[in-house]
């Protein structure tokens, strides 16, 4: 006997940080993907948590005006992108929304954030990471557990789309690649690689949007320039993306970060260090040769920085820069600090368009 089908009735009140159309019904709150605001319609229900519950769109019958027919064949089963059933001013309003609720118990308003958009909505990740079971390649769903196959993706860079197309188009890997894992294709300098079941950003990691990593770069710069910057301690540095034309500049910096990725030996100012580990400030002290900076810059993982508080009370620096990809950890990170600060500068950059996810560059000012 198959299990009883919850079907319920929503209102869609706004759109919440992943993406997802938010209704509530009495004290019960319910998150559907693939809606937007002011749509009503029938969702059946897949999980049930203390008042929360998620669900599956089933139809609509009123359809919001900003609703459009998905650029991407398979919008509504990949959960690789939230938002091709809009136009994308709407998908940069609703990622602003929702910075912005994270970020307004620091006194933030959401007309104080600068949007910097993207030149292009699709055709533009340098690298993707496929999961494969038995015979079955393409995107994880985290709810059924299954692997869609996704061979008309429209988010893929053009270099890309040779690799891309044969995975589905001969199906030979199969013979060595048994069971289940990932495949990794990543364009690089021209160069396509792929990596199977390798740990992930196998060639050192990058940005998926060079133009936007060209954006954010120059951001930084220009906010490290306004600054008058001598000294700059970039944690979480990797190779230096943010730094790099600070450095060529003539300042003083120090890189930190657990992996410095590429083949390349890493530079004397590059200190390895897991940020995360118990005594990662006690360590980087000893190492240093330098003990205190003017700028403080920042771009953790998306678990943010936990620790920020305690560098800042011993650095002491005049400035921070947070680069973050999570608006959540960002606002909690910030919210830890016990020096005194005054916000300069909020831009919101959409490193990732048609998905949730974007970056955010927050300038403070400690007193």
């Amino acid at each position: 006997m198959s299990p009883r089908v919850a079907k319920i009735e929503f209102e869609i009140e706004h759109m919440d940080p992943l993406g997802q159309g938010v209704s509530r019904a009495g004290k019960t709150v319910t998150f559907i993907a693939g809606t937007l605001p002011g749509e009503t319609g029938e969702a059946v229900v897949f999980k049930k948590s203390k008042g929360v519950q998620f669900a599956r769109l089933e139809s609509l019958e009123k359809s919001a005006a900003n609703r459009c027919e998905p650029s991407c064949p398979h919008f509504q089963q990949c959960p690789g992108c939230q938002y091709l059933h809009t136009d994308y001013s709407s998908e940069l309003q609703y990622k602003k929304s929702a910075l912005a609720r994270h970020l307004s118990p620091l006194g933030i308003a959401e007309d104080s954030i600068e949007l910097v958009s993207a030149p292009r909505r699709l055709a533009y990740r340098n690298r993707v990471q496929l999961h494969y079971r038995h015979k079955y390649i393409g995107m994880l769903d985290p709810v059924s557990n299954q692997v869609v196959e996704i061979p008309d993706c429209q988010i893929l860079r053009q270099e890309l789309q040779p690799a891309f197309d044969a995975l589905y188009r001969d199906k030979s890997w199969t013979k060595e690649h048994t069971g289940h894992g990932h495949c990794e294709l990543y364009v690089r300098d021209g160069d396509v690689s792929e990596q199977w079941n390798s740990d992930y950003s196998h060639g050192g990691f990058s940005q998926v949007y060079e133009e936007m990593n060209g954006q954010l770069q120059a951001r930084v710069q220009t906010q490290l320039g306004g600054l008058s910057a001598s000294s700059v301690l970039d944690l979480f540095s990797g190779r230096g993306n943010l730094s790099n034309e600070f450095s060529s500049a003539g300042g003083d910096r120090v890189l930190v970060d657990s992996h410095w990725g590429g083949d390349t030996q890493p530079p004397e100012y590059f200190i390895k260090l897991d940020l995360y580990g118990e005594d990662a400030l006690k360590l980087f002290l000893r190492r240093t040769r330098k003990k205190t900076f003017d700028t403080l810059l920042v771009d953790p993982p998306r678990r943010g920085f936990p620790d920020l508080n305690n560098w800042v009370k011993k650095i002491k620096p005049k400035h921070l820069l947070y680069v973050s990809c999570n608006p959540a950890s960002l606002a909690r990170d910030l919210r830890s600090l016990s020096s005194k600060f005054r916000i300069g500068e909020v831009q919101l950059l959409d490193l990732f368009p048609a998905t949730y996810h974007f970056e955010t560059l927050v300038l403070l000012h400690f007193r």
